[in-house]
């Protein structure tokens, strides 16, 4: 094998390494965030801002049967969550400042 190529494999596993760390280091954090919102208010939203607005697209092109009852109750959830909760784990339209990190 040539130097060239033994030294495109050993940057391409470096670079495999390096975002993957990067990647785990971020998802942690992350997850440290809502142990922290848990812990401290008991939940957090369940969906992000586009997840809401999906499910509440989905609502109005599907109004009857029982998806549409279970997806209700998830918003309904959701809405009490937010009104309930004073600090979230996303970043809301209309929301003061950014989530803290």
């Amino acid at each position: 094998m040539s130097l060239s190529a033994i030294i495109v494999m050993l940057a391409s596993i470096a670079a495999l390494w390096g975002v993957a760390s990067l990647t785990l280091v971020h998802s942690m954090r992350q997850e440290e965030r809502k142990l922290e919102l848990i812990e401290a208010q008991g939940n957090f939203e369940s969906f992000s801002p586009a997840a809401q607005r999906d499910l509440e697209s989905w609502i109005e092109r599907h109004p009857k049967g029982e998806p549409a009852q279970e997806v209700r109750e998830l918003l309904d959830l959701q809405h009490k969550t937010l009104r309930d909760n004073p600090r979230h784990f996303y970043a809301w339209p209309g929301q003061n400042s950014a989530p803290e990190h």
